[in-house]
Parts: structure tokens; sequence; C-alpha cells
């Protein structure tokens, strides 16, 4: 059910990522937040993104077995 999921939805899963990321940026700039939240969501919604749209292949991917 799951790999159904991603393989119809997962071009478009880094969406969710950017959302969280806006959130903390959000937080980081009105409520003092955390800086450390901020470049995580970053580098994760970069990542999906690049996985998503098939500019990072998996030989180049680190995390790919």
């Amino acid at each position: 059910m799951i790999k159904k999921f991603l393989k119809k939805y997962g071009r478009h899963f880094w969406i969710i990522s950017l959302l969280f990321t806006l959130l903390s940026l959000y937080q980081f700039i009105e409520l003092n937040g955390n800086l450390f939240i901020v470049l995580m969501f970053g580098v994760l919604t970069y990542y999906f993104y690049l996985k998503g749209t098939g500019k990072l292949k998996d030989v180049d991917d680190p995390f790919a077995k």
C-alpha cells in the first residue's frame, strides 16, 4: 500500500517538507526559534526535491544501498 502511494505521489513528497521548512522559518523569525531546525528541514526539502524530480540518481545517492 505504501509502495503504491509513493510510486503515485512520490515526486511531490518534497512539498510536505517545504511546508515544514516554511513553518520553522516563520518560527525562527517571529518566535525566536531554532536555526538548526530550519537548516535541517531545508536540506531535507532539497534532498526530497532532487529525488522526486529524478535529478539525484540512485548511483549518486549517499543513502541508497
